[in-house]
Formats: C-alpha cells, structure tokens, sequence
C-alpha cells in the first residue's frame, strides 16, 4: 500500500516556470484581441505595471489577475477549469473510502385484520 503523503506524480514544473507560462498566456491572449497594454490595463481596471509584470513575470495578485482574465473574456474558462479541479479533489482517493449508498427508507403498510363476531 502506498503512503497517501507522498505525490503519486512527480512534479515536473516549478511555480516559476507556470508563472511564466500564464504570462505568456496572457500577453499572447492580449495581442490576438489587438489590445494594447494600456488599453487591456483600462478595460481590466489595473495599472500598466502590474500588467507588464503579469505578462512578463506571471506575478501580481490574485484579484488583478482574476481582473485582467475577465478583461479578456477568459474568466468563464477559467472558471470552469477550476470547477472542474474542484471537483476532481471532492473524489474518494481510494475507491473504498466511497460510502455506502443507503438503500431508501421502506414504508410498511399494515393490514387491517377482519372483525370477528363471536
């Protein structure tokens, strides 16, 4: 049996790197709509700076980035990648950890005996 702790798959990519790809995502995304960074900076409601180091660095908070994916109509996207990683964590990790599905509640009916005369 395998230690739950330990990672089943190695971790190949580093938050640095994932970081950079999501900038490069965003300023890919920006330049296929024709935008400017001044111009998606307005529209998203952050500064030019932290757009420039969104896209060069993939740093800045986690509002601004929700902000500036919004901006360029990826937000309902990402959304439902998150929604679907939701749901993928709500899983057993073991198949024997799913409960046991409880059989619905039977209602009995008593019959109603005949009178008897004596």
């Amino acid at each position: 049996m395998t230690d739950p702790s330990i990672p089943s798959a190695i971790q190949m990519m580093r938050p640095r790197e994932t970081r950079q790809v999501l900038g490069q995502w965003i300023r890919l995304t920006r330049q296929r709509l024709r935008l400017t960074q001044p111009l998606l900076a307005s529209k998203s409601g952050v500064s030019v700076t932290t757009l420039s180091r969104l896209e060069r660095e993939g740093q800045g908070a986690v509002d601004n980035l929700l902000r500036v994916l919004q901006a360029l109509g990826e937000l309902d996207g990402f959304h439902a990648d998150v929604q679907e990683l939701l749901r993928k964590a709500s899983l057993p990790h073991d198949l024997s950890e799913m409960k046991k599905p409880v059989p619905p509640r039977q209602r009995v009916r008593l019959h109603k005996l005949p009178k008897v005369s004596l």
